[in-house]
């Protein structure tokens, strides 16, 4: 008897569907009528032990000389749910009754871990075990993948690397979390994690470098086109050279029309490919750029939308395709689709480059299946209507680009003038993007006006939002400077995996050391590190090893190999240990005793000094309100202050602003929805958001 284990009760049922064609439900089980019987985990079902289950002082009422602990092979327990408990024993007792067992967990590293884990747990051996790797949930994805099933053991190197990546998140995450609160004085639980720690850090210290930056005036000279002032050549400047106002002028007072030489045009032709297929991480930071979705909600609407045979596996890491064998039948599918009828009418192939078997691993990018979709949520319907129009781009033409450069010469000094046009929007057609004209092609030098003094300032950085955070942790390389370092880290692209990014930024909003803020109008949310993040990060020195994404890419890379075969589990072992204690040593000589005050999340910030009557002004649902109000003070701005305007929310660096008397620009939408700026005041008499101007 062949037996299906699967992750869940709806994957089972699909996989029985599709291999044995029709099936009937028995409890915890669907039973093929061809005989194959397929059953199904809740997800985990299994875990590591904690460790003060193995050693009391090891846990939170343990004495501190007994910390860290390090175990290895950590032994595994029931989850103890008692719905666990019942279907735990209907697998085991199938699995003992199975001539061959069948892993049919989802295809990755979890999937596979939560299979061995039932396996190791229920003691059974000496069974043929085979793995069945589904990448697409259609019927002939799965009776594709049944006909390539490979042996269980063959993915021994990816079941090693599971059990030590959950033992090293437990080892690492458990002792130093205990260390840190107890040598702190922190009544509160200070969390600490091998992935959670490195990208909280990352937010605080982004925070910190915008609330001290210090903005810089400087100075360049121009000289606009005269039938068009808002495009203008620009003075080149050597790099990092910053003008002030005196030295502008004087090179200014230096130029003269009449000295003009040496004006030419240069065109270069620019073509565009079409963007690639979506992983798991580009889509996340799509749909939060522009629909502002949490990673987390992309995650789940993909799953479903995956669940339903609509799209392929979804936590996948590559933007490629090994090969284009099942192009054609999709296009079949879809071909009653405008845009699926172009490609066929013009017989157009999908960007050569996306096909790069190198560039897939356990999985290929996101695209449609040939199971085209019948009453999706709104949800889900959006969500596909991303993944397909991507899909639907690859085929179209590229696009083609002009991009002219200007330039000219006065006496020393040079300037240039740049423009790029679209001449053939290609696959941009398909979001709305128009054919332009350039306004210099045809420029001479008798169109370009007088020399002007031009005012610029140094920008501070912005804050994180799900988006650029996804981005920056794939590409964290850039924020480290150590060469070694940033090998380390490109190769094991960046912290987190695709599966597990969305999981940390979560949590890291469910421990209240980040929150979300609305911006404006936009729609991605920014990420701000609470008070309680900001104490986490600053009980340590800034090189402490937890707060560097250097370390949990140096483990990533020791597990990689662990997976490759390369490095064996007691080597790790031995590398992890050397790892922990460090992390334990740097705690006990440096962690600094915090003022607990600071560490209850719920304590109030305090925004600015009452203009009025000098008391702390507290932020509050409603506004930003001064804590004199039982003395009569009346001081308060209200968030939705300037809702009628079209701005949704006064922030709390607006507020603090305002209070100190100054002046704000915010943007604003009039009743015909066009989008304008304007300079806004508190006016202390009115206790009311007034226009500056």
């Amino acid at each position: 008897m062949e037996l299906f284990v699967c992750e869940k009760p709806s994957q089972a049922e699909t996989f029985g569907k599709a291999l044995s064609g029709s099936i009937s439900r028995k409890q915890g089980y669907f039973v093929g009528k061809d005989g194959r019987i397929y059953t199904h985990a809740f997800g985990h079902l299994v875990s590591a032990k904690m460790p003060d289950e193995i050693n009391p002082d090891w846990g939170w009422k343990g004495p501190i000389e007994a910390l860290p602990f390090f175990i290895e092979n950590i032994p595994l327990r029931l989850i103890d749910d008692p719905g666990i408990k019942k279907q735990y024993k209907i697998i085991v007792d199938l699995m003992n009754k199975a001539d061959t067992i069948i892993c049919s967990t989802d295809a990755g590293r979890e999937g596979q871990h939560i299979f061995m884990k039932i396996l190791k747990l229920s003691g059974i051996k000496n069974k043929n075990v085979m793995r069945l790797w589904v990448r697409n949930m259609t019927e002939s994805g799965i009776k594709k993948a049944y006909a390539e099933m490979k042996k269980n053991d063959e993915y021994i190197g990816m079941t090693i690397a599971g059990q030590l990546r959950e033992e090293s998140d437990m080892i690492i995450g458990l002792n130093a979390t205990q260390l840190l609160t107890k040598l702190s004085g922190s009544p509160n639980v200070l969390s600490l994690g091998r992935v959670q720690t490195p990208v909280l850090a990352m937010i605080v210290n982004r925070d910190e470098q915008i609330e001290n930056f210090t903005k810089e005036t400087f100075f360049t000279v121009i000289a606009p086109i005269k039938q068009n002032s808002s495009k203008y050549f620009e003075m080149v400047l050597e790099k990092d050279e910053r003008l002030t106002k005196d030295l502008a002028e004087k090179r200014k007072m230096s130029l003269n029309l009449l000295n003009r030489k040496n004006f030419k045009i240069e065109k270069k032709n620019i073509s565009q490919k079409p963007h690639n297929l979506f992983s798991l991480t580009t889509l996340q930071r799509y749909m939060n750029k522009y629909e502002g979705w949490s990673s987390d909600q992309t995650l789940k609407t993909l799953q479903q939308l995956y669940e339903n045979k609509n799209v392929t596996y979804p936590r996948t890491e590559s933007e490629y395709i090994a090969s284009d064998e099942d192009i054609k039948g999709i296009l079949q599918a879809h071909k009653g689709n405008e845009k699926i009828q172009s490609i066929l009418e013009h017989d157009w192939s999908i960007e050569s480059s996306f096909i790069c078997p190198d560039k897939v691993t356990d999985h290929e990018a996101i695209i449609p299946t040939t199971n085209v979709p019948d009453n999706l949520s709104k949800d889900e319907e959006k969500l596909y209507n991303a993944i397909f129009l991507r899909f639907v781009q690859s085929f179209y033409p590229h696009a083609e680009f002009e991009q002219y450069k200007a330039t000219f010469a006065d006496s020393e000094h040079s300037f240039v003038l740049t423009d790029k046009v679209l001449v053939k929007p290609g696959f941009l057609a398909l979001e709305g993007k128009k054919v332009n004209e350039s306004e210099i092609k045809n420029l001479k030098l008798a169109d370009i006006g007088e020399y002007q003094i031009k005012e610029k300032e140094t920008k501070p950085p912005v804050r994180y939002t799900e988006d650029t955070l996804l981005r920056d942790m794939v590409n964290v390389a850039k924020l480290v400077e150590n060469t070694a370092d940033k090998n380390i880290l490109k190769k094991v692209e960046g912290i987190g995996t695709p599966a597990t990014r969305s999981s940390i930024i979560k949590l890291l909003k469910k421990r209240n050391f980040i929150e979300e803020v609305q911006k404006g109008n936009k729609k991605a949310k920014e990420l701000v590190s609470t008070k309680l993040g900001r104490n986490i990060i600053h009980t340590m020195p800034t090189n402490f090893s937890l707060y560097s994404p250097v370390l949990t890419a140096l483990l990533e890379s020791k597990l990689s190999a662990v997976e490759l075969g390369s490095l064996s589990k007691s080597d790790y072992y031995v590398a992890l240990k050397e790892i922990l204690f460090d992390i334990a040593s740097e705690l006990r000589n440096s962690v600094k005793k915090l003022d607990t005050n600071l560490l209850d999340s719920k304590t109030k910030e305090v925004i600015a000094t009452c203009p009025k009557c000098g008391k702390e002004v507290f932020e509050n649902k409603k506004g930003y309100s001064c804590s004199g109000y039982k003395d009569g003070c009346k001081v308060t701005i209200w968030k939705n202050g300037l809702e009628k305007l079209g701005k949704k929310n006064i922030t709390k660096t607006e507020a603090k602003k305002l209070l100190q008397a100054k002046t704000i620009k915010v943007k604003l939408t009039s009743k015909a929805g066009k989008s304008y700026e304007k300079n806004v005041k508190f006016d202390l008499e009115k206790n009311w958001i007034v226009f500056a101007d």
